[in-house]
């Protein structure tokens, strides 16, 4: 029998885990309990398994399978859990002010069947909490995880609303954050002020990013348009190769230096002989006067 795939995703995470669901008929949005490799975790279908597909370089043996889908009693133990994890919250938070570590604790989650919680935190710089981790086991009985996360995936888990007026994109439908960078607001005409062009989370807003390719192609095509034009208005002769008729200038040889030399010779010459006949004739025109008046 061929193996069946749904993708899943979590509370704290947009990211999609695929899992096996054998004869499960799940549909999106479906509320499902899955084994992962922390411990039973509750998720959400967002790949159906019609569209699922394995991603490259991940073996079907590693694929962990989904448990069931959510019941009534599930339901209640998340809106149990979800009690508790604002408690410890303010617990964690408390303790770390008395340990003095350069932390920022964003939120805490609890595994479905409540025997891990996992504390996100953002940091500059590696923190030694090992003496915090000790303490948190010690008063919630359970056994405590530290990750560390980065500023954009503390934006999503914490949401918010963007300059558009949309709840954030990496709370809704990012799955994986691309690098964005100045070059894409140059490329798009955009004012290159931080606090225009910078998201909640204080980075470039990802959306810099979805248009680029087509002001990118635009660009490529108006500067090919261009060129064009220039090529065209330069007219054929500039356009023709070197060493040809149309490109080179002639340059006149000696046979036609001394035709253009004689033949303004005897241009100067006949010039010349107008002159004297005119002078003859009008000589002429006054003996004749002379004579008959005389």
């Amino acid at each position: 029998m061929m193996k069946r795939y749904a993708g899943v995703s979590f509370r704290c995470s947009r990211r999609i885990y695929f899992f096996e669901i054998g004869a499960l008929h799940l549909k999106v949005n479906d509320a499902v309990v899955v084994e992962t490799d922390r411990g039973i975790n509750m998720g959400q279908v967002v790949v159906p398994p019609e569209l699922a597909v394995l991603p490259d370089g991940v073996a079907a043996e590693s694929v962990k399978k989904v448990l069931r889908k959510a019941r009534d009693d599930d339901f209640a133990k998340l809106k149990e859990n979800s009690k508790r994890e604002v408690e410890v919250t303010q617990v964690c938070r408390e303790k770390i002010k008395a340990f003095g570590l350069k932390m920022k604790l964003v939120q805490a989650e609890f595994m479905h069947d409540s025997n891990r919680v996992i504390f996100y935190f953002t940091a500059e710089n590696r923190v030694d909490f090992r003496e915090l981790v000790k303490d948190l086991a010690h008063s919630l009985h359970v056994r405590v995880e530290m990750r560390q996360i980065g500023i954009r995936d503390a934006a999503g888990m914490s949401g918010g609303v963007g300059v558009c007026g949309r709840e954030l994109c990496c709370a809704t439908f990012l799955t994986t954050f691309e690098p964005v960078t100045v070059k894409m607001a140059k490329e798009q005409n955009l004012a290159l002020n931080p606090m225009k062009i910078s998201g909640v989370c204080g980075r470039l807003m990802c959306c810099l990013g979805y248009e680029y390719d087509n002001y990118s192609q635009f660009e490529g095509r108006r500067k090919s348009r261009k060129k064009g034009k220039n090529n065209s208005a330069q007219g054929p002769e500039s356009q023709g190769p070197k060493g040809s008729e149309s490109s080179s200038p002639k340059v006149p040889d000696e046979n036609s230096k001394k035709a253009s030399a004689e033949a303004s010779s005897g241009d100067v010459k006949s010039k010349k002989g107008s002159r004297n006949t005119r002078g003859s004739n009008r000589a002429g025109n006054r003996g004749k006067r002379k004579k008959e008046q005389s």
